[in-house]
């Protein structure tokens, strides 16, 4: 059996985690409706937060009560991308995506046996917003856009079965 500790291998055991594999943040895959692969240039930092009420009872001075409130808007995706890249848009400003958005990170690259380290699912999801960015005459650079993307649930799937 290869040395964890010395990098040989996946490293990442659940008992013992030495902690000498973590993901890259430079691969990864957007995949719509189950089948179109969407190049991007970024995913801008995403979160999922719970919004919560704080209940201060008399006498106690040295905390508040949290409870959970019902969530007041969607949640927010954004996705930072190239134009003229496809030849269809499918992510244009209003489509109700019917499939869960698919985000996979992986460490190798992405159509050369691409085995995602973690799965993102989007669940309920609708394009809001779309941004275009700066033209410059001055400045050579790619014409992007920002897309954000309003759902419902996230999913986070770990896959145990990646580097073995």
């Amino acid at each position: 059996m290869a040395d964890m500790r010395n990098g040989d291998g996946n490293g990442n055991i659940f008992v013992r985690n030495y902690g000498v594999n973590p993901a890259p943040a430079f691969n990864f895959m957007l995949r719509v409706e189950g089948v179109i692969d969407v190049p991007c240039k970024k995913i801008l930092a995403f979160r999922k937060e719970n919004e919560f009420e704080y209940i201060q009872e008399g006498g106690l001075n040295d905390y508040v009560h949290m409870r959970r409130k019902p969530i007041s808007q969607p949640f927010k995706l954004q996705v930072e991308r190239y134009i003229g890249v496809d030849f269809l848009d499918p992510l244009t400003l209003g489509t109700e995506l019917i499939l869960p958005l698919f985000l996979m990170v992986g460490r190798n690259l992405v159509y050369d046996e691409f085995d995602p380290v973690r799965l993102y699912l989007f669940t309920g999801c609708v394009v809001t917003d779309k941004q275009w960015g700066d033209l410059d005459a001055e400045r050579s650079s790619l014409f992007t856009e920002i897309v954000t993307i309003g759902y419902r649930e996230m999913f986070c799937i770990q896959n145990p079965l990646n580097g073995e």
